[in-house]
């Protein structure tokens, strides 16, 4: 394993139903429009026309510009006001007429939704956008062992699969903004062929990792061109660090020599690892596969192939010995986007997904103790460094293995880019765990 970067996460995209506004706040009526009382209608309720100076209705339900002029409306008459609102469950019951001379109020907004100051939007899936989200992205990969010769480990191709639980609120009319909150809930890396020794290194994420309190949530922000089937969701690119404090999450990521020393918000080195596991151990652990039988690679071995350690040495890797568990703190940049599909409840799509940092602050070896400080920055200086294949891409040329038989199995074909899938869980105000989201079947991705 290399102490630069381990993989590069698509933080999955948010195939999904969001463009919330910033604060919900009800856009102010156009100067001229004034209430002789405060209009109320049951639900949501349409505009009004209304005309005078000053001031609007107001309806009960969600917040929109109500009608006013001179005179009563629905429900009660009295002094000019803002147009407020709050949720009501009474129905969809039509604002009232009120007369007078000047301009027409704005419409009124589906429940659950807010205007942000475009044009609302339509589509048959609208309802359907609150709420909690299961979400899947694949990310195409290649990688070979950089630094060593011979090579710890084979050079190959395959995809990182990464899960997260989204949860959508505060739709816009008109899809313009959005807020979300992304909760990471599995990540698996492909094994590692080591065809020397027929060996191979499986890193683990353990599944409890993020269900535990102090695994952070990723904020970010949203977009749609529409509400319906095909129309177009999309989910800013977010930065996330999980087990690691940087001064700034964009700071620059420290070298493998610089780990044990590097300066963030809590100090210096290890403070910079916190606990965010609570097993009293820096950073977030992550296991190394060492029983069980393991897919074949597609090539031939001398041996059959087993699970081995992370090597601590170059001396470790003759013997398979090493590293069973290591503590590391991993930085991502995330996001993506994707069609609705028909059922108005999942999507497939492409995601962004750029390098994920890691780098591992120490470990424990196969009896037991703790590394020592030469067997830490081994580990953390041979962490294996996957590339994202973008739309397109390829492999590069030095890309080989040494064994011809081998080398001409290596996918050289161009890459599909990051892909995402997004199903819809349930309605906001609901309990969905990150077993939910791995458990849910995920539409398959192209």
């Amino acid at each position: 394993m290399r102490r630069n970067q381990v993989l590069s996460l698509g933080l999955g995209s948010l195939v999904a139903w969001m463009a919330a506004c910033d604060d919900g706040a009800a856009t102010p009526p156009p100067a001229g429009n004034t209430a002789a009382g405060t209009g109320v209608a049951a639900g949501t309720g349409a505009a009004g026309t209304a005309t005078a100076t000053a001031g609007s209705g107001t309806t009960s339900g969600t917040t929109s510009p109500g009608a006013a002029g001179t005179g009563s409306t629905i429900a009660g008459t009295g002094a000019a006001g803002s147009s407020t609102g709050g949720s009501s469950a009474a129905g969809t019951g039509a604002a009232g007429m009120s007369t007078g001379t000047g301009g027409t109020a704005a419409p009124g907004s589906t429940p659950g939704f807010a205007m942000c100051g475009g044009a609302p939007k339509t589509g048959e899936c609208k309802t359907k956008a609150p709420g909690i989200y299961a979400m899947k992205t694949e990310v195409d990969v290649w990688y070979m062992d950089e630094l060593n010769d011979p090579p710890l480990f084979d050079p190959g191709r395959s995809k990182i699969t990464i899960y997260f639980r989204g949860t959508l609120s505060d739709v816009c009319e008109d899809g313009s903004g959005g807020k979300a909150l992304m909760h990471p809930c599995g990540t698996r890396l492909p094994p590692l062929y080591a065809d020397a020794n027929s060996g191979v290194i499986q890193i683990e994420f353990p599944d409890d990792l993020w269900e535990k309190k102090d695994i952070p949530d990723y904020p970010t922000t949203g977009s749609a061109t529409g509400f319906g089937v095909g129309d177009t969701l999309k989910i800013a690119k977010t930065v996330g660090l999980v087990g690691i404090d940087l001064m700034t999450p964009d700071a620059p990521w420290p070298t493998y020599d610089k780990t044990t020393m590097f300066a963030c918000t809590k100090g210096t080195g290890m403070a910079c690892f916190p606990d965010m596991d609570g097993d009293g151990k820096p950073g977030v652990t992550v296991n190394i596969k060492t029983t069980g039988t393991p897919p074949n690679a597609p090539y031939m071995s001398l041996a059959p192939w087993a699970y081995i350690p992370a090597p601590t040495s170059i001396g470790a890797a003759l013997v398979n010995g090493g590293a069973t568990k290591v503590y590391i703190g991993l930085r991502t940049r995330l996001g993506g986007s994707g069609k609705i599909g028909a059922d108005c409840a999942s999507g497939v799509g492409s995601a962004e997904a750029e390098n994920f940092e890691s780098r591992a602050i120490n470990c424990v070896t196969t009896n037991g103790a703790d590394c020592t400080l030469d067997e830490a920055e081994f580990v953390d200086k041979n962490n294996p460094l996957f590339h994202v294949l973008q739309v397109g891409q390829t492999p590069p040329a030095n890309w080989k293995h040494a064994r011809a038989e081998a080398d001409a199995t290596l996918d050289r074909s161009p890459s599909k880019g990051p892909q995402s899938s997004v199903v819809r869980l349930g309605d906001l105000g609901g309990t969905k765990t990150c077993a939910d989201v791995r458990a849910t079947m995920f539409p398959a991705i192209p």
